[in-house]
C-alpha cells in the first residue's frame, strides 16, 4: 500500500524540533573533536580533520547538484504529486546514488591508498574508509536534501547537518568512545571507522524513508540519458556547494600543507570551534530551504522576507549563546574541548569566529539565491572568493604563520557572506539579516 505523506508542520513547529536537534549535534559533534584529539593527539589531529573535510566535500561534488535540486522540486510538489515528477526525482536519485557518488568514492579511495604512507594494511584501510566516506556523506546529504523537501523535516534535521545531524553525529560519538577505549591503537584509521560505523545505520534508515515516496512508481532507468539531464538541471547547484565548502575548509588544507603537524592542529581545533557558531543557521536551512522554495513561487515575496528575517533573529540568539564564552575566554574554551596541549588554538579562534559572525548576521542568502535559480550568481560569488583565500592564504601562511592563514580565511570568508547578502537585496529585493522585529506569527502560518 502507498504510504500517505503527513502534512507539513509550520515554520514555528519545525524551528522548536531545529532547537532539540541542534542540541544533539552540538553534543555529539564537540564529544567527537574532544575524544579525537587526546586520542591522536597534535601530531594526527590534523590528518583526521582534513581527511574528513576532504571526504566530505568529494562526497557532495559527486551528488553533481541532485541533492538541492531535489529539495527545490520536492519542495513544491503537493500532497498528491504526480507520478512523472517522482520519477524525475527518483533518476536523479539513481545517477548520484548509483552512478557517481560510488565511482568518486572508489576513486578518492585509490588516491589516498597511492599517496600515503606507512604498512600496505594501513594504506588500504585508510583507502577504504575514504572511500566509505565520501559514499556515505554523500548519500547522507541526498537522503536528508529530499527528506527536508517532502516536508519530514524532524528526521532530515537528525540526519544532516554542519555536525552531521544530531542522530548521526551522537551515532558516531558513541562509536569512537568505544573503539579508542577497546582499541586505542588503531589510531586514525580507528578514527575513521568509528565515524563510518555512526553513519551507517541512520544513513540506511534514511533512504529507506525517501524510497517510500516513489516506491509504487513505475521507474525505467537509462543511466546515460538521465545523467546527461541531471547534469544539466543541477550543475550550478554542484558549484555552489563545492565552492561554499572550499571556502570553510580551503584554509584548513593550506595550513596540512604548508605548516607543522602541530601548527596545523591548532588551525583545525579553531577552525572546529568556530564552526559551532554557524550550526545554527546552517541546520536552520534544513526548516527554510523549502519553504523559500515555496514561498517564491508563489510570489510572496514580503512574506518570505519576514520569514527568512525571523529565522536568522532565532539562529544568531542561539549562536549568541555560544559565542559569549569565546569572547571571554578562548583559551579555556580551547583547554575544556580539546585540553591543556591545544592552547595555542585560543588566538585563531578568535579570528575565524569574526567569519562565523559575519555568516550569522548577513542572514540566510545563500539559500534565497539557490531556491530562486539564482545559484550561479552564489557560485561566481564563492569562486572570486576561493581564488582569492588560495592564493593569499598561501603568501600568509609562508610569512606569518597559523595566525596570519586565520586573518586570511576570515577576511575572504566574510567578503563572501556579505556579496551574497548585497547579491540577494539586488536580485530579489529581500533583506536576509536579523531584525529587530520578528515576526513569529509568519513562522507559525508558514509550513516547514
Amino acid at each position: 500500500m502507498r504510504r500517505q505523506p503527513r502534512p507539513r508542520a509550520s515554520v514555528l513547529a519545525a524551528l522548536r524540533w531545529f532547537v532539540v536537534s541542534y542540541g544533539l549535534a552540538v553534543t555529539g559533534y564537540v564529544a567527537i573533536n574532544a575524544m579525537v584529539s587526546r586520542w591522536l593527539g597534535l601530531d594526527g589531529f590534523a590528518d583526521f580533520v582534513i581527511i574528513l573535510t576532504v571526504a566530505t566535500g568529494l562526497g557532495q561534488l559527486a551528488l553533481v547538484g541532485v541533492h538541492r535540486g531535489g529539495l527545490r522540486e520536492a519542495a513544491k510538489l503537493t500532497e498528491s504529486p504526480d507520478a512523472e515528477v517522482l520519477a524525475t526525482l527518483r533518476a536523479g536519485v539513481q545517477v548520484a546514488a548509483r552512478g557517481t557518488l560510488p565511482a568518486v568514492g572508489v576513486l578518492s579511495g585509490a588516491v589516498v591508498y597511492a599517496v600515503v604512507g606507512g604498512n600496505e594494511v594501513e594504506r588500504i584501510l585508510l583507502g577504504v574508509s575514504c572511500a566509505l566516506l565520501v559514499v556515505l556523506n554523500g548519500l547522507q546529504k541526498l537522503w536528508a536534501n529530499y527528506l527536508r523537501g517532502f516536508g519530514e523535516i524532524r528526521l532530515a534535521g537528525l540526519l544532516e547537518g554542519r555536525s552531521g545531524g544530531g542522530l548521526v553525529s551522537l551515532c558516531q560519538a558513541v562509536a569512537v568512545l568505544v573503539i579508542w577505549v577497546a582499541f586505542p591503537g588503531t589510531g586514525l584509521v580507528g578514527a575513521l571507522g568509528a565515524l563510518i560505523i555512526g553513519f551507517t545505520l541512520p544513513v540506511l534508515y534514511g533512504g529507506h524513508r525517501v524510497n517510500l515516496r516513489w516506491g509504487h512508481v513505475q521507474f525505467e532507468s537509462h543511466f546515460i540519458s538521465d545523467l546527461r539531464t541531471t547534469v544539466a538541471a543541477n550543475w550550478r547547484f554542484a558549484v555552489n556547494h563545492l565552492g561554499a565548502f572550499l571556502g570553510t575548509n580551503i584554509e584548513l588544507w593550506l595550513a596540512g600543507l604548508l605548516l607543522a603537524s602541530s601548527q596545523a592542529s591548532l588551525f583545525s581545533a579553531a577552525q572546529r570551534i568556530a564552526l559551532l557558531l554557524v550550526i545554527p543557521l546552517i541546520s536552520a536551512q534544513v526548516v527554510f530551504a523549502p519553504v523559500c522554495a515555496r514561498l517564491l513561487a508563489t510570489g510572496e515575496i514580503r512574506r518570505l522576507q519576514s520569514v527568512l528575517r525571523t529565522g536568522a533573529t532565532v539562529a544568531l540568539l542561539v549562536s549568541a549563546v555560544l559565542l559569549t564564552p569565546i569572547l571571554l575566554a578562548p583559551d579555556r574554551v580551547v583547554a575544556l574541548v580539546f585540553g591543556d596541549t591545544f592552547e595555542g588554538a585560543a588566538l585563531p579562534l578568535l579570528i575565524l569566529s569574526i567569519s562565523s559572525v559575519a555568516n550569522v548576521a548577513t542572514g540566510l542568502s545563500g539559500i534565497a539565491l539557490t531556491m530562486s535559480h539564482r545559484e550561479g550568481v552564489a557560485a561566481a560569488i564563492q569562486a572570486a572568493t576561493v581564488v582569492a583565500q588560495v592564493v593569499v592564504g598561501v603568501a600568509a601562511a609562508l610569512v606569518w604563520g597559523l595566525n596570519g592563514l586565520a586573518v586570511s580565511a576570515t577576511t575572504f570568508v566574510t567578503l563572501n557572506y556579505v556579496g551574497q547578502w548585497i547579491a540577494v537585496r539586488r536580485l530579489l529585493g529581500l533583506w536576509t539579516q536579523p531584525t529587530f522585529r520578528p515576526r513569529f506569527g509568519d513562522l507559525r502560518r508558514a509550513e516547514g
